[in-house]
C-alpha cells in the first residue's frame, strides 16, 4: 500500500501547530524567569544583611538575617517549581545552554546552607561571602539570557531582553549596596573599593539603557520615576560621600544603616517595576498562544469549508489576475480553484509574516549579540591578565572611551587579536 504524501495543507497547519508548541515552552520559560528575578531580589537582600552581620561581627541585622534567610528559602522553592515542566528531552543548542545554567544554579544552590552556617559562625569573610552570592545570581542571571536567546518570537525575545538587562542592572545595584555597606560599617574606604563602586554605577547606566531601548512606555515612565525619587537623590549624596574619601578620613560607621535603608528602598522600587514587566511577559505569551490558535482553528475552519465547495474547472488563466504571469499559482485543470487560490493566500501571508517575525528577531537579539561579545572579552582578559570582572570591564569601557568607540567594537577587537594570537 503507497505512503501517504503530506499535503501543503497538511504542512501548513502542522506549522502552525508547531508555533503553538514553541509559544508554549516559551511560555514556561518565561514562568521561570519570573520566579528566578523573585529569587534574586532575596539573594540580593541576604547578600547585603549578611555582610553587614559579618563585618559587626553579629551585632547589627542579626534578627533580620535569619527572617530574610527563610524568605529566600521559599522564594527558591518557587524556583524549583517550574523546572518539572521544561521538556529536558529538547536538545537543540540553545536548549542545551539554558539547560547547562540551571544545572550551574542548582548546584550552587547546594553550597547556600553551608555558607549559611559559615556566616552564623563568623568563620567566612564579607568580600568571600559576596562573591559567593554574586556567583550565584550571576548563574541565574544566565538562566534569563539564555531563556531570551532562545526565544523565536520579536516581542517575547524584546521582553526578555528587557527584563534581562533590568535584572541585571539591579544586581549591579545590589552589589552596590552589599560593597558600600562593607565600606561604611567599617568606616573606609580602599581606592579600590572606590573604583569598583564607581564601575557598577557605569553598568548600571549602561544595563538601564539597554532597558529604556527595549521596554514599553509604561515601566519607562515608572523607572524614570524612581530615579527621580528621594531615595535616590539620597543615594547619590552618599556616592560622593564614597567619592570624596581619602584614607585617613573619620566615617561613623552608623552610616551604614542610612546607606542600607537608602539602597534598599531604591532597590525595592525596582522589584516593583520587574514584577510589573514579569507580569507584562506571561500576558504577552498567554496573549500569543491565544491568537496562534485561534489562526489554526480559522484555517481548519477556512480550508475544511472550500474543500467542499462544488466548482467547476477553469483554466487557471481566466481566474488570475493580470500579471499572472509573473505569479507562482499554478492550478491544474479540474483543481478546485477557490481552495488552490486560499491555500496559495495562506502560504504566502506565512512566508511574509516569517520573514518579518525574522527581521524583528534580528533586531532583538543584536543586544544579546553584544552581550556574548563583551562577556567573551572579559573572561579573555580575567584569563590572561588574573584580574576581577569588574576591572576587566573597567579596561573594556576605558579603551572605550579613549578611542571614542563603542564598548562592544572593543571587545571585538579583543577577542579578534586573542583568536590571531592563537592561530599562530
Amino acid at each position: 500500500m503507497p505512503a501517504v504524501v503530506p499535503t501543503t495543507e497538511d504542512f501548513l497547519l502542522s506549522a502552525k501547530r508547531a508555533e503553538i508548541a514553541a509559544l508554549k515552552q516559551l511560555l514556561i520559560s518565561s514562568s521561570l524567569v519570573t520566579k528566578v528575578t523573585e529569587l534574586i531580589h532575596e539573594l540580593q537582600r541576604e547578600r547585603g544583611l549578611s555582610n553587614t552581620f559579618l563585618v559587626s561581627e553579629g551585632q547589627r541585622f542579626a534578627l533580620q538575617r535569619e527572617e530574610e534567610v527563610a524568605a529566600t528559602e521559599i522564594a527558591e522553592q518557587k524556583f524549583r517549581q517550574p523546572l518539572a515542566e521544561l521538556d529536558l528531552n529538547n536538545v537543540s543548542p540553545s536548549s542545551a545552554r539554558l539547560f547547562s545554567s540551571i544545572a550551574f544554579v542548582l548546584h550552587c544552590l547546594e553550597e547556600l546552607a553551608p555558607l549559611r552556617a559559615r556566616i552564623a559562625d563568623q568563620s567566612v569573610s564579607p568580600t568571600e561571602n559576596t562573591q559567593m552570592y554574586n556567583r550565584l545570581i550571576a548563574g541565574l542571571l544566565a538562566v534569563v539570557f539564555e531563556a531570551a536567546d532562545i526565544s523565536n518570537d520579536p516581542d517575547i525575545t524584546r521582553a526578555l531582553v528587557a527584563m534581562f538587562n533590568f535584572s541585571q542592572g539591579k544586581e549591579y545595584a545590589g552589589q552596590e549596596r552589599a560593597w558600600g555597606l562593607i565600606g561604611f560599617t567599617t568606616g573606609t574606604f580602599t581606592s579600590a573599593t572606590q573604583d569598583r563602586l564607581h564601575t557598577m554605577q557605569e553598568a548600571q547606566a549602561r544595563c538601564f539603557d539597554i532597558f529604556i531601548e527595549f521596554s514599553q512606555t509604561i515601566p519607562q515612565a515608572q523607572w524614570r520615576q524612581l530615579e527621580s525619587s528621594e531615595a535616590t537623590h539620597e543615594l547619590d549624596r552618599l556616592r560622593q560621600m564614597v567619592q570624596r574619601y581619602r584614607k585617613g578620613d573619620s566615617l561613623p560607621t552608623a552610616i551604614s544603616e542610612v546607606w542600607y535603608e537608602v539602597a534598599t528602598r531604591r532597590i525595592d522600587g525596582m522589584q516593583e517595576i520587574e514584577r510589573e514587566l514579569a507580569t507584562a511577559l506571561l500576558e504577552l505569551c498567554t496573549n500569543k498562544i491565544t491568537q496562534a490558535e485561534e489562526d489554526l482553528r480559522l484555517h481548519r475552519e477556512h480550508l475544511k469549508e472550500l474543500a467542499t465547495v462544488e466548482e467547476p474547472p477553469m483554466s487557471p488563466l481566466s481566474i488570475l489576475p493580470e500579471d499572472a504571469a509573473q505569479s507562482s499559482l499554478n492550478v491544474a485543470p479540474g483543481v478546485n480553484v477557490k481552495l488552490a487560490r486560499s491555500i496559495y493566500e495562506l502560504v504566502q501571508g506565512q512566508a511574509e509574516r516569517l520573514q518579518r517575525i525574522s527581521e524583528e528577531l534580528a533586531e532583538a537579539r543584536q543586544a544579546l549579540e553584544e552581550r556574548k561579545l563583551i562577556d567573551k572579552a572579559k573572561g579573555l582578559l580575567i584569563q590572561s591578565k588574573g584580574i576581577s570582572e569588574e576591572e576587566a570591564y573597567r579596561q573594556l569601557r576605558q579603551a572605550a572611551m579613549d578611542n571614542n568607540k563603542r564598548i562592544v567594537d572593543v571587545a571585538a577587537n579583543v577577542i579578534s587579536v586573542a583568536d590571531m594570537l592563537k592561530s599562530r
